[in-house]
């Protein structure tokens, strides 16, 4: 597969409201497509938190599949985009090796995919809620 170097642009964070504790949800996949997906966001939660190694706190990988009228993509091809924490575990090796299961496991369902992950670093990882 065709795998993207990471930008050398700096990252930008943007202040909502207070930091995010460790135990934020991430990884975050969202999965863009002009189709309905052969698999449910659950279903393919449960594969990609072994993928993504996270299978000791599996509440953390959100999935999202969110359908869209138009996009520059291919119309057969879905495009996910995975947010996760950069962790000294997560070394470029791991992340285009978990891209690369990533698009064999959409293409066990019928999808081929446009991969691209991005890790932040987590003290500039900021959110809110509405309680």
């Amino acid at each position: 597969s065709r795998l993207a170097q990471a930008s050398s642009r700096p990252a930008r964070a943007v202040a909502c409201a207070a930091p995010v504790a460790l135990g934020g949800a991430m990884p975050l996949v969202k999965l863009f497509s002009r189709n309905t997906l052969n698999v449910s966001a659950a279903a393919l939660q449960k594969s990609l938190v072994g993928i993504w190694n996270v299978s000791s706190t599996p509440h953390v990988l959100k999935v999202m599949h969110i359908q869209v009228t138009d996009m520059s993509s291919p119309e057969d091809q879905v495009y996910v985009d995975i947010r996760a924490k950069a962790k000294p575990e997560r070394t470029p090796e791991v992340v285009r090796k978990a891209i690369d299961d990533t698009i064999a496991l959409l293409l066990s369902h019928g999808h081929k995919s446009l991969v691209r992950a991005e890790l932040y670093e987590p003290t500039a990882q900021y959110d809110g809620e509405a309680e």
